[in-house]
């Protein structure tokens, strides 16, 4: 028997535990390389798979788009400029995402506020130039600029035959930023006057409020983008404060938006019978057609204009030609639940002007993952309206159909005339659109008219 702890036997213990350890290195080291020579085996055999996948995936891009990349090969060939793979596919997709239809494109993702003198204008066949908007805080409105100016000359530079082309380059509204422009319009009183503009960034604002006087507020909205929901809000306050109790509602050149910023502003426009509530009133539905989801909307906050007024609120809207997408859905919501059957008080509603663009179809921005610089806008769905139909209501799409006017108050449409500056009633036609005193324009008479 072996007696272990004989200091005689303490080389005899170390050479033995030695062998013992020596062992298992062994072991671990035929396990370890047997683990790695799996794994590697696997590895291979995971990236000849993946390689096949990407090689029967780039196969079947090739076979599925012959012609891009034909089209592709030609240019790589036979173009005056080297081009990448890359352009060609940034080209091609932005080409595609814009031709999907007349609403859907590829844009900049993030881009600075354009340089800007703050107001728009409309051209007839002829190249006249009538302004159609100045945007609230703008250069143009601090000057004094006005709705229905006619653009004559700038910077001594006439204007009139030119194209809005032409207009947007460096020799007249396409200066660089720190340069001012000298602008000369004629008024609607037939007087000219100049204006020196400079472009800046500045805050505009998306609703303005006039109060008309003898109980009449007048509320123009440019659009349901940025601001519009807190400064319609704003207005609303106004007319409230003012103890104003009908109010003209102009939705002309109201191109839409945000489908929840109409939901905010429709609270303040709709109710259901002779109910003063508007919260959770279904204003539009938006359906896709290729998954069949259905999202619906509705108003929010119960801030009806008319609360309390025991049917004397009195709402005329103001549409032309341009009112498009989130005005016609508003448009209709209010025609559903203020203008028809379901509605207390029938005299409560009109409608003024020339009939709607017909735009019920709604976009959607998305964020692309292979790219921070642009950003895809498409189209995702049809918009539907409430409207009665043999006695109940129904939901129906207005894409395509124009939304008409109250009986008795069309007015023709202004991108019908050839030429605006034209005489009709011993004036030029363009006044009655477009005018410096909008009290004048031939809506806001008919309606300052009707609600008196």
């Amino acid at each position: 028997m072996n007696n272990y702890n004989n200091p005689q036997n303490e080389d005899k213990n170390k050479f033995s535990f030695f062998q013992r350890n020596q062992s298992s290195v062994k072991i671990v080291a035929v396990i370890a390389l047997a683990v790695l020579t799996l794994l590697i085996i696997i590895g291979a055999c995971v990236g000849c798979y993946y390689a096949g996948r990407k090689a029967q995936y780039l196969e079947n891009i090739n076979a599925e788009l012959p012609i891009a990349n034909e089209v592709y090969t030609l240019i790589k060939k036979y173009y005056y400029k080297d081009i990448t793979k890359e352009q060609f596919e940034e080209w091609a997709s932005i080409g595609l995402a814009n031709t999907m239809d007349q609403f859907s494109g590829l844009s900049y993702s993030s881009t600075l506020p354009s340089m800007q003198f703050g107001f728009s204008f409309k051209s007839d066949s002829y190249n006249n130039h009538i302004i159609s908007e100045v945007s609230e805080g703008s250069p143009a409105k601090q000057v004094g600029l006005q709705r229905g100016d006619i653009l004559l000359s700038v910077d001594d530079k006439s204007v009139v035959g030119l194209n809005k082309d032409v207009m947007n380059t460096a020799d007249f509204f396409g200066k660089g930023a720190v340069q001012s422009v000298k602008i000369k319009v004629r008024k609607s009183d037939g007087s000219e006057k100049d204006y020196y503009l400079k472009k800046s960034f500045f805050n505009s604002k998306e609703a303005s409020y006039i109060d008309f006087g003898d109980g009449v507020g007048y509320i123009k909205l440019n659009s349901f983008t940025g601001t519009a929901a807190e400064d319609f809000v704003s207005c609303a306050d106004a007319f409230k404060k003012n103890g104003n109790s009908k109010l003209i509602l102009d939705l002309r050149d109201n191109g839409g938006g945000s489908t929840n910023i109409l939901s905010v502003i429709a609270s303040y426009l709709i109710h259901y019978g002779d109910k003063d509530e508007s919260n959770g009133l279904e204003i539009i539905r938006l359906k896709s057609e290729k998954t069949q989801e259905t999202i619906s909307y509705t108003a929010e906050g119960d801030n009806w204009l008319g609360k309390g007024m025991n049917g004397n609120f009195k709402l005329a809207v103001l549409v032309n030609e341009n009112s498009a997408s989130a005005s016609e859905a508003l448009l209709g919501a209010i025609k559903y639940y203020c203008g028809n059957d379901v509605n207390k008080y029938k005299d409560e509603l009109l409608v003024i002007g020339s009939p709607t663009y017909g735009k019920g179809i709604a976009q959607q921005t998305f964020e692309l993952t292979t790219t921070k610089d642009y950003v895809l806008s498409m189209t995702v769905g049809y918009f539907y309206v409430p409207i009665i139909e043999n006695g109940k209501q129904e939901w129906k799409t207005f894409h395509g159909v124009s939304m008409s006017t109250t009986e008795g108050y069309a007015i023709e449409k202004f991108s019908s005339f050839i030429d605006f500056k034209q005489e009709s009633e011993g004036k030029a036609t363009y006044l009655n659109y477009y005018n410096n005193n909008i009290k004048s324009e031939k809506a806001v008479e008919m309606a300052l008219n009707a609600l008196k």
